[in-house]
């Protein structure tokens, strides 16, 4: 019922829709619902207007940004932009659309609705909060994510890696008499290693602006520190 009521592209079309491409902009009044007066009788809107009205009446005609789940890419937000882009007149409601793949539990969506989610504040417990973001970079974010123990395990020892050298760069730092008496002058190792860098910033950066490929930055960066 739940996802019947959604209208995203997980919805069951078979009971009501004539088309996929189908969706309510008002909704007759169900039992215990609040309603309003209307042309068509009492109803409410359709959650697809109530989502347009929301961000017009706060971002007017034009944002930056919409970002939603996956499955929101249809019809849901192909409704607002139809809806939102007649009523204010415009051609281009929104510049970018970010569509987030969906966090699995044992092959499910995670949702409230299906009672299977995890909470950050009990996930926290047991990971920390470096190791949690290390698990969500470590992945492509428009792709769906299967929440497993293995896999953060993996999370957590990658953020030991880049804590353990950045460890060493501040001892290294802390000593500076020692390398103030090091000879200055860059040798081959030295100029291998700037090279390396410079080629590092340009493959993250390259990985960002390709729809913020992080898991290739991660291993851009892990390559740059094993060097």
């Amino acid at each position: 019922e739940l996802l019947k009521e959604g209208e995203g592209s997980l919805t069951d079309f078979s009971s009501e829709k004539k088309s996929n491409k189908d969706f309510a902009l008002w909704k007759a009044v169900k039992e215990n619902e609040p309603s309003w007066e209307s042309p068509w009788g009492p109803g409410r809107p359709g959650w697809h207007i109530e989502c347009s009205a929301m961000a017009g009446d706060i971002l007017g005609d034009n944002m930056d940004i919409h970002s939603g789940g996956i499955d929101l890419r249809f019809p849901h937000h192909e409704n607002e932009i139809a809806q939102s882009e007649a009523c204010f007149e415009c051609g281009q409601w929104v510049n970018y659309f970010l569509h987030a793949g969906h966090l699995h539990i044992e092959g499910l969506k995670m949702s409230k609705s299906l009672k299977n989610f995890i909470t950050i504040e009990s996930a926290l417990q047991t990971y920390s909060a470096d190791g949690f973001r290390m698990f969500y970079l470590m992945h492509q974010y428009d792709r769906p994510l299967d929440w497993a123990e293995e896999t953060l395990n993996v999370a957590m020892d990658e953020v030991k890696r880049f804590e353990t050298f950045f460890q060493n760069v501040k001892t290294r730092s802390r000593d500076l008499e020692t390398a103030l008496k090091s000879p200055q002058n860059w040798g081959s190792l030295e100029k291998d290693l700037h090279t390396t860098y410079q080629e590092t910033c340009g493959t993250v950066h390259a990985a960002l602006c390709n729809n913020f490929d992080t898991r290739k930055v991660i291993t851009a960066l892990k390559e740059l520190i094993g060097d």
